[in-house]
């Protein structure tokens, strides 16, 4: 009788406290990859070579580790589905002993999908933990309900936890960091979430998850994301497109030569920004709820030249205003900071040469769009975001750096200040 293994793997998708970005975050099961089938017997009586199926648990936390929400899913079974089987998924090349490719996973077999098994609206500060494991499939009754209690017992510590680990990680972009290395850990060292199964003599047949040591242990990887690290992720490859994780569970790695599973798992996160919403990748915060985001204000007055004429409110004509030329176009990326200091909170321009410009997040993405001016080394304009309002700003160009502040509607100094060199 084929002997069952157990490998589970945990995705931690994190949108933490430092100025998170809400928004809507799909999470999607893309497929797995056989390096190795487990243990089965001479007889292939469950089907032929593996079959797999996967459970996916789901739990939201607030920006302090609250539990909003817990929820999880099962998928169909992967493998064999001739004769009574016929209620799986095909999928793998094994053969049947004339030859016919029946299915049934085994080494060098791949399968991939793009099914959906999870989308939430998140709050700012909001942390999801997606929890998804890969089970070998037997006939019996199997240890389904047993981890079931203990992915219950670790919702609470798992969710404060993961919070607090992703604050310190990806509290602000990583750059050119190496973000798989960054967001993959270990479930049972970092997020006490380990479970112990009695496979040693089982002769009863049953389902269990792939991944466990030969003594039945089981810390399952994890995957920390949140807000910022989701956005950069859209655009990494980590060899099985854009955005999809790799998840690699090796039983013989484990010293678990006896059942000898291993499996690559590939996960898919997205992340849509809700828009006007805060994050540190460049937006300051939104405009009070007493500000009209209809009514765009004229950019704070450069200083000019005295011979460029005023109107009677003492602010340079538009058709007065000094072309900002070719010394300020460009892109400009630096940092901005509440009240009278900066922080890591990420800040870019893209000036362009006719005067109008955008505000451009860490990922590349445009952000808002407005116009500026610049002459005699002052920068000055306003932009605005598709809901959340407009914004003003002024800065001061010195040795190749532009210092300056920003703000709600005209007031250019009620933000902050902040600081950016040209890329």
């Amino acid at each position: 009788m084929k002997r069952l293994l157990f490998a589970s793997f945990i995705i931690l998708a994190t949108l933490n406290t430092i100025a998170q970005q809400a928004g809507r975050v799909k999470v999607s099961f893309a497929g797995l990859k056989c390096l190795r089938e487990t243990a089965d017997d001479i007889l292939h009586l469950d089907g032929k070579a593996d079959e797999v199926f996967l459970r996916f648990y789901f739990t939201v936390a607030d920006k302090f580790g609250n539990t909003k929400l817990k929820y999880s899913n099962q998928t169909d079974t992967y493998g064999d589905n001739h004769g009574i089987f016929g209620n799986r998924i095909n999928a793998g090349s094994a053969l049947d002993l004339f030859g016919n490719l029946k299915g049934g996973i085994k080494a060098g077999d791949n399968y991939y999908c793009n099914n959906i098994i999870g989308e939430y609206d998140l709050a700012a500060g909001d942390v999801l933990t997606v929890v998804p494991t890969i089970w070998e499939w037997d006939p019996g009754n199997g240890f389904e309900n047993s981890f079931d209690a203990s992915i219950e017992g670790a919702y609470t510590i798992m969710n404060q936890k993961a919070s607090s680990l992703s604050n310190q990680r990806f509290g602000s972009p990583i750059g050119g960091a190496d973000i798989l290395g960054l967001v993959l850990i270990d479930a049972g060292s970092f997020l006490s979430l380990k479970a112990f199964f009695n496979i040693v003599g089982e002769l009863t047949p049953k389902p269990r998850p792939i991944g466990i040591t030969k003594t039945g242990e089981y810390s399952p990887k994890a995957a920390l994301l949140n807000a910022n690290i989701m956005q950069q992720m859209a655009n990494s490859n980590f060899g099985y497109g854009a955005g999809v994780i790799p998840i690699q569970y090796n039983e013989e790695a484990l010293g678990n030569t006896r059942d000898h599973g291993n499996y690559i798992v590939l996960l898919k996160v997205e992340f849509t920004p809700k828009p006007g919403t805060t994050a540190n990748n460049g937006a300051p915060p939104p405009p009070s709820s007493g500000y009209n985001n209809n009514s765009v204000p004229p950019p704070p007055p450069p200083s000019a030249p005295a011979n460029n004429s005023k109107n009677s409110a003492g602010n340079l004509r538009k058709m007065d205003r000094p072309s900002p030329g070719n010394s300020i176009a460009g892109n400009w990326a630096g940092t901005y900071g509440n009240g009278e200091s900066n922080n890591s909170n990420y800040y870019s321009f893209k000036l362009n040469p006719d005067g109008t410009m955008q505000v451009m997040a860490a990922n590349g993405n445009v952000m808002a769009n407005g116009n500026y001016t610049y002459a005699n080394d002052q920068l000055a304009g306003t932009y605005t975001y598709t809901t959340s309002g407009t914004y003003s700003f002024s800065a001061q160009m010195g040795n190749g750096t532009l210092n300056g502040t920003w703000g709600s509607g005209s007031n250019v100094r009620g933000g902050g200040r902040w600081v950016m060199t040209k890329k």
